[in-house]
Protein backbone atom coordinates (compact mmCIF):
# COMPACT_ATOMS: atom_id res chain seq x y z
CA UNK A 1 0.00 0.00 0.00
CA UNK A 2 1.34 3.48 -0.83
CA UNK A 3 0.56 6.60 0.63
CA UNK A 4 0.76 9.03 -2.18
CA UNK A 5 -0.14 9.68 -5.07
CA UNK A 6 2.16 9.71 -8.59
CA UNK A 7 0.24 13.21 -9.28
CA UNK A 8 2.16 14.64 -6.01
CA UNK A 9 5.53 13.47 -6.78
CA UNK A 10 5.15 14.77 -10.11
CA UNK A 11 4.27 18.07 -8.57
CA UNK A 12 7.18 18.62 -6.84
CA UNK A 13 9.10 18.79 -10.03
CA UNK A 14 7.03 21.79 -11.96
CA UNK A 15 8.50 21.45 -14.97
CA UNK A 16 8.09 18.06 -15.44
CA UNK A 17 5.66 17.08 -18.00
CA UNK A 18 3.23 13.97 -17.88
CA UNK A 19 0.98 13.02 -20.26
CA UNK A 20 2.94 12.83 -23.28
CA UNK A 21 3.70 9.84 -25.70
CA UNK A 22 7.12 10.29 -24.74
CA UNK A 23 6.82 11.28 -20.83
CA UNK A 24 10.17 9.74 -19.59
CA UNK A 25 10.03 8.29 -16.97
CA UNK A 26 6.36 7.17 -17.57
CA UNK A 27 4.25 6.91 -14.67
CA UNK A 28 4.04 3.38 -13.86
CA UNK A 29 8.10 3.73 -13.07
CA UNK A 30 6.81 6.34 -10.57
CA UNK A 31 4.59 4.50 -8.83
CA UNK A 32 7.42 1.63 -8.51
CA UNK A 33 9.33 4.86 -6.32
CA UNK A 34 6.41 5.30 -4.59
CA UNK A 35 6.03 1.14 -3.76
CA UNK A 36 9.66 1.30 -2.95
CA UNK A 37 9.34 4.07 -0.41
CA UNK A 38 5.89 2.51 1.00
CA UNK A 39 7.96 -0.44 1.77
CA UNK A 40 10.59 0.70 3.12
CA UNK A 41 8.20 3.03 5.54
CA UNK A 42 6.14 -0.19 6.15
CA UNK A 43 8.71 -2.00 7.46
CA UNK A 44 10.00 0.72 9.92
CA UNK A 45 6.36 0.72 11.09
CA UNK A 46 6.08 -2.85 11.68
CA UNK A 47 9.08 -2.91 13.79
CA UNK A 48 8.46 0.21 15.67
CA UNK A 49 5.02 -0.19 16.22
CA UNK A 50 4.52 -4.15 16.37
CA UNK A 51 3.29 -4.32 19.87
CA UNK A 52 0.17 -1.42 18.96
CA UNK A 53 -0.12 -3.53 15.32
CA UNK A 54 -0.75 -6.94 17.04
CA UNK A 55 -3.46 -5.33 19.66
CA UNK A 56 -6.69 -6.99 18.46
CA UNK A 57 -8.43 -3.30 19.80
CA UNK A 58 -6.44 -1.98 16.47
CA UNK A 59 -7.22 -5.18 14.28
CA UNK A 60 -4.71 -6.97 15.28
CA UNK A 61 -3.00 -6.86 11.25
CA UNK A 62 -0.90 -4.60 9.76
CA UNK A 63 -3.02 -3.72 7.06
CA UNK A 64 -6.32 -3.34 9.77
CA UNK A 65 -3.51 -1.17 11.72
CA UNK A 66 -3.13 1.23 8.76
CA UNK A 67 -6.68 1.31 7.85
CA UNK A 68 -7.68 2.86 10.87
CA UNK A 69 -5.12 5.67 10.95
CA UNK A 70 -6.54 9.17 11.79
CA UNK A 71 -5.66 11.87 9.29
CA UNK A 72 -2.54 12.96 11.03
CA UNK A 73 -0.69 10.12 10.82
CA UNK A 74 -1.65 9.32 7.35
CA UNK A 75 -0.48 12.53 6.52
CA UNK A 76 2.88 12.18 7.91
CA UNK A 77 3.31 9.32 5.87
CA UNK A 78 1.73 10.74 2.52
CA UNK A 79 4.66 13.09 3.30
CA UNK A 80 7.50 10.95 3.61
CA UNK A 81 6.57 8.68 1.15
CA UNK A 82 6.69 11.22 -1.49
CA UNK A 83 9.61 13.34 -0.69
CA UNK A 84 11.76 9.38 -1.12
CA UNK A 85 9.73 9.18 -4.34
CA UNK A 86 10.07 12.44 -5.50
CA UNK A 87 14.54 11.94 -4.20
CA UNK A 88 14.17 8.54 -6.91
CA UNK A 89 12.24 10.90 -9.46
CA UNK A 90 14.60 13.60 -9.32
CA UNK A 91 17.79 11.01 -10.31
CA UNK A 92 15.93 9.95 -12.48
CA UNK A 93 15.48 13.12 -14.47
CA UNK A 94 18.75 14.14 -14.00
CA UNK A 95 19.86 11.22 -15.81
CA UNK A 96 17.82 12.19 -18.57
CA UNK A 97 19.87 15.52 -18.77
CA UNK A 98 16.69 17.74 -17.06
CA UNK A 99 18.66 20.94 -15.73
CA UNK A 100 18.34 21.23 -11.81
CA UNK A 101 16.61 17.79 -10.75
CA UNK A 102 19.91 16.59 -9.64
CA UNK A 103 20.39 19.59 -6.50
CA UNK A 104 15.79 19.66 -5.85
CA UNK A 105 16.53 15.72 -5.63
CA UNK A 106 19.50 15.69 -3.14
CA UNK A 107 17.00 17.72 -1.02
CA UNK A 108 14.87 16.09 -1.03
CA UNK A 109 16.65 13.45 -0.28
CA UNK A 110 17.64 14.89 2.84
CA UNK A 111 14.59 15.52 4.37
CA UNK A 112 13.44 12.04 3.51
CA UNK A 113 16.03 10.81 5.27
CA UNK A 114 15.39 13.15 8.30
CA UNK A 115 11.81 12.79 8.13
CA UNK A 116 12.43 8.91 7.93
CA UNK A 117 14.76 9.10 10.57
CA UNK A 118 12.22 10.42 12.80
CA UNK A 119 9.40 7.69 12.10
CA UNK A 120 11.81 5.49 13.08
CA UNK A 121 13.49 7.09 16.29
CA UNK A 122 16.90 7.44 15.05
CA UNK A 123 19.74 9.65 14.90
CA UNK A 124 21.30 10.59 11.24
CA UNK A 125 24.18 7.56 12.46
CA UNK A 126 21.93 5.02 13.08
CA UNK A 127 21.58 5.26 16.55
CA UNK A 128 18.44 4.18 18.30
CA UNK A 129 16.29 6.92 20.38
CA UNK A 130 14.25 6.31 22.83
CA UNK A 131 10.92 8.36 21.23
CA UNK A 132 10.40 9.83 18.00
CA UNK A 133 8.72 12.72 17.36
CA UNK A 134 5.62 11.03 15.41
CA UNK A 135 5.25 8.10 18.18
CA UNK A 136 2.37 9.36 19.35
CA UNK A 137 0.21 9.79 16.48
CA UNK A 138 0.79 5.56 15.75
CA UNK A 139 0.63 4.76 19.63
CA UNK A 140 -1.84 5.68 21.67
CA UNK A 141 0.72 4.53 24.58
CA UNK A 142 3.49 5.85 23.44
CA UNK A 143 5.92 8.46 25.66
CA UNK A 144 5.78 11.73 24.32
CA UNK A 145 7.76 14.99 25.54
CA UNK A 146 5.96 17.44 27.33
CA UNK A 147 6.82 20.99 28.45
CA UNK A 148 5.90 20.60 32.01
CA UNK A 149 8.74 20.58 34.08
CA UNK A 150 9.48 16.34 35.03
CA UNK A 151 10.62 16.95 38.58
CA UNK A 152 8.47 18.98 41.47
CA UNK A 153 9.89 19.77 44.68
CA UNK A 154 9.39 22.67 47.21
CA UNK A 155 11.12 25.98 46.80
CA UNK A 156 13.62 27.03 49.86
CA UNK A 157 11.10 29.97 50.10
CA UNK A 158 7.99 27.48 50.13
CA UNK A 159 9.77 25.99 53.37
CA UNK A 160 9.04 26.64 57.13
CA UNK A 161 11.61 28.78 58.53
CA UNK A 162 13.95 27.00 59.90
CA UNK A 163 13.65 23.53 57.39
CA UNK A 164 15.44 22.27 55.15
CA UNK A 165 15.33 20.25 52.47
CA UNK A 166 16.62 17.13 54.02
CA UNK A 167 13.69 17.28 56.15
CA UNK A 168 10.98 17.45 53.53
CA UNK A 169 12.71 14.39 51.67
CA UNK A 170 14.32 16.23 48.72
CA UNK A 171 17.94 16.23 47.29
CA UNK A 172 18.43 19.87 47.02
CA UNK A 173 21.91 20.69 47.81
CA UNK A 174 20.75 23.94 49.39
CA UNK A 175 17.68 25.34 51.44
CA UNK A 176 17.05 28.45 51.97
CA UNK A 177 17.82 28.01 55.63
CA UNK A 178 20.54 25.62 55.27
CA UNK A 179 24.26 27.41 56.29
CA UNK A 180 26.99 25.20 54.96
CA UNK A 181 30.54 26.04 55.44
CA UNK A 182 29.82 28.25 58.53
Amino acid sequence: MSYTTVDKVSAMFPAFVRGGATQKPADSYIQIFIDDVAGELDAVLQRRFGETIADPANGGTFSAWVAQLAADPLAILEKINRYGAATQLGQTLASFGVAGTRDLAKTYGEQYEQMKDDLDARKSDGEPLPSGPYDHLFDPFARTETPRAALRGIAGGDMPAGQTPTEQGLSNVFGKFDKRGT
